[in-house]
């Protein structure tokens, strides 16, 4: 069967091309493909929040604050206008607050758009070590990690919905989608 796609039957080539280990041998690998993602998801939500904070920092004259996990009660740690917090507890959100109000539409929509774009920069990383066909197994489960991770913040942002309420957003955030279209559409906060 031919797909219609040239990308679905790029990708469906080099995936079949890439030498995993097969039958019990591959279980130990796959626990490790696990481990990894836990391990890297606070990574790929620094490395989200971070595509929202440089665009942020070079549209607005304000401080930009990057959270990661349950870091509300945490000081913050100073960079110039650049401020963060981390914490490993719920590490696996993120936020990034700057001044919104004097935004104009493609500002705040460039804004909105480097999280998500710096997750799928970070997902073309973890592929192309991926499909790595000469590095060793635990580079490229490493590398599968890291895309399978930064995978989950992508689609986790990119899809327009309301997430799952927290002490901070009582109603739930928007996703990136969500925020993109509200403002687009003029009905943003």
């Amino acid at each position: 069967m031919r797909s219609a796609s040239p990308f679905l039957n790029t990708m469906t080539m080099s995936l079949s091309s890439v030498e995993f280990p097969a039958g019990a041998e591959a279980l130990p690998w796959l626990a490790a493909l696990w481990a990894g993602v836990w391990v890297l998801r606070p990574i790929a939500t620094f490395i989200h929040e971070l595509g929202h904070a440089l665009p942020a920092l070079a549209f607005t004259k304000a401080e930009v604050e990057v959270r990661i996990g349950e870091s509300f009660a945490k000081s913050l740690t100073v960079l110039g206008r650049f401020e963060f917090a981390w914490s490993f507890r719920s590490s696996f959100t993120g936020f990034t607050q700057y001044q919104r109000s004097n935004l104009g539409k493609v500002p705040l929509s460039a804004i909105i758009l480097g999280g998500p774009i710096a997750s799928g920069l970070a997902c073309g990383l973890g592929g192309l070590g991926t499909l790595s066909t000469t590095d060793p197994i635990w580079w490229r489960i490493s590398a599968a990690a890291f895309l399978c991770a930064n995978g989950i913040v992508f689609l986790r942002s990119a899809i327009p919905v309301t997430l799952r309420p927290t002490e901070q957003f009582p109603d739930g955030p928007p996703s990136d989608g969500l925020d993109l279209w509200k403002t687009l559409r003029g009905t943003s906060n």
